[in-house]
């Protein structure tokens, strides 16, 4: 009984950010806070215009006493990275990460499964494919089918055709999206296997190869944001 005890308040402590919202604040931030939107148990995301200045992430709007920060466990820690680990600690000094250049698409990731920080200045694909066993195309490279990109917002992309069931083809309600006319390196996946374009808009870049299915056969319109993460999904005919 001690030992699973320990245990179980190893885990809480470990895990303590999870379970609360985080902010990000300081002189790079607009608004000097923005909250940043919870896409899964362990997966905080901001997307958008981050200015040159300094980055705390912690779990409170403003300074309080209690308050945690994120602290790179690299030294003056660019926010522009392939990822990079924290720790926790309540001293606001100690852990600011560094904005270099203003630009409107920084996308951050904290993943607190991993205590890892991701960050990027995202910049738009060049192509967005459709593929998979209830599509036309199937599972093949070179057969993809190209979704149109907006003239007015590169991020933006639609597709509509018809998604039905191929029962002679592997995962023939099953599909996903590929920045290529072949399955690496660039692709996007939901969250969870399974899961119903109709009924879930989140979407991750890169990772895990899970992909969404249809409940039912039919002509869909499908908008999917690049850099937003998202996708909507209906049917229209």
């Amino acid at each position: 009984m001690t030992r699973y005890i320990i245990f179980a308040l190893f885990c809480f402590i470990c895990n303590k950010v999870s379970a609360q919202d985080l902010w990000i604040t300081g002189s790079a931030v607009p608004g000097g806070a923005q909250k940043l939107e919870k896409v899964a148990d362990n997966d905080y995301k901001y997307a958008g215009r981050l200015n040159i200045g300094e980055l705390r992430i912690t779990t409170a709007k403003k300074p309080r006493k209690g308050a945690s920060y994120l602290t790179p466990m690299v030294v003056d820690a660019n926010l522009v990275n392939k990822g990079i680990a924290y720790n926790e600690t309540t001293d606001a000094k100690s852990a600011a990460w560094q904005v270099v250049v203003s630009e409107d698409r920084y996308r951050l990731h904290v993943y607190t499964d991993q205590k890892m920080v991701h960050g990027e200045i995202f910049q738009p694909w060049v192509e967005l494919f459709i593929a998979g066993g209830a599509t036309e195309a199937g599972w093949h490279e070179g057969k993809m089918l190209l979704m149109k990109q907006d003239l007015n917002n590169p991020c933006l992309w639609t597709w509509e055709g018809e998604l039905k069931r191929h029962p002679e083809v592997e995962e023939p309600t099953s599909f996903k999206f590929q920045g290529q006319d072949r399955w690496y390196p660039k692709n996007l996946h939901p969250y969870r296997q399974g899961t119903d374009v109709l009924k879930d808009r989140r979407l991750r870049t890169g990772g895990s190869d899970t992909k969404w299915e249809i409940s039912r056969d039919g002509r869909y319109r499908i908008v999917v944001d690049l850099f937003h993460e998202t996708i909507q999904a209906e049917i229209v005919k």
